[in-house]
């Protein structure tokens, strides 16, 4: 059919075109969502930083007497730990000196925190340890017991 100067045709891309295209691009969308699923689980997979190596535990406490805290940690992660802080209900502590303390040790570190502030007997505080690497492992202890 002829309308003014142009002629139209009423045929459609072949069958054979049309499958191929379509194979195509169902190719083409396939590895697209191959990359970026490898990509992303490679990220999450990987190797991570250190907080995600870092595992630390409170085996018990002492709180007995409201001045000081003792802990008993240990490590259960499978890289050292350095202790860089140690807070009890948001305030600051000072402790003896914690050296790393190394993976799987059979006897836990022991830090007794002192300054800590005005203390209750019987109300739970949450501890939290920062390590050198920014790692935050946090608990709770009940001032004036041992647990």
């Amino acid at each position: 059919m002829k309308i003014g100067k142009f002629r139209v045709s009423k045929k459609a891309v072949s069958p054979v075109i049309a499958t191929l295209l379509m194979i195509a691009v169902a190719v083409a969308a396939s590895v697209i969502v191959y990359v970026w699923s490898a990509g992303l689980l490679g990220t999450l997979m990987g190797g991570g930083g250190a907080q995600v190596k870092e595992q630390l535990v409170i085996e018990a406490y002492d709180w007995t007497n409201t001045a000081s805290l003792k802990l008993y940690l240990r490590n259960v992660g499978s890289t050292a730990v350095s202790i860089a802080a140690i807070y009890v209900g948001g305030t600051a502590t000072t402790s003896n000196p914690v050296y790393p303390i190394a993976v799987a040790v059979k006897s836990p570190a022991t830090p007794t925190l002192t300054g800590m502030g005005s203390v209750t007997s019987g109300t739970a505080y949450t501890v939290k340890i920062v390590t050198e690497t920014g790692g935050v492992f946090s608990y709770s202890c009940i001032a004036g017991a041992s647990g």
